[in-house]
């Protein structure tokens, strides 16, 4: 046992606001819903609304300002980002609300080269960000099949 804490949320969009996100997926691809959803609405595709968190507030809240018991090696913090498209809209905000620089390690999906080459420019200035940005889109457990809820589905 390491004593690891791991909090899940189900059908839960990361955000740059607490609130309510929506999506649109395709129907009858249910099957692969990692690939079947999208921020756009479109012809034939059915909306989905779900809850959404403030990723900024929840870090500082859930990761940051943990309480860790006397004696333990200091931790490292990592994150993997595949947020729909949406990846360089929630790190920019993570920059900006000086957040980005408490986690030592980022994996995310949908990056741009000029977002990626932002973030390599404001690193080599930085005196003490030390955050290690890594473009990864890892598709290994996409047939993986874990329930998908729908909660507040509308058409």
């Amino acid at each position: 046992k390491r004593g690891w804490r791991v909090k899940i949320f189900t059908s839960t969009a990361v955000s740059i606001t607490s609130g309510q996100a929506t999506f649109y997926t395709e129907p009858g691809n249910e099957v692969n819903n990692q690939w079947g959803a999208s921020l756009e609405a479109g012809r034939k595709k059915t909306k989905i609304v779900v809850p959404s968190i403030d990723i900024v507030s929840w870090i500082r809240d859930t990761v940051i300002d943990r309480k860790l018991p006397s004696g333990n090696l200091t931790s490292k913090i990592m994150m993997k980002s595949d947020i729909e498209g949406h990846d360089s809209t929630v790190l920019a905000n993570l920059i900006l609300s000086g957040v980005y620089c408490s986690i030592d390690l980022i994996y995310g999906e949908h990056l741009t080269n000029e977002f990626v080459n932002g973030i390599a420019l404001f690193q080599k200035y930085s005196q003490s960000c030390k955050t290690k940005l890594i473009r990864m889109d890892d598709e290994s457990f996409y047939q993986t099949r874990l329930p998908f809820t729908y909660p507040q589905s509308t058409t």
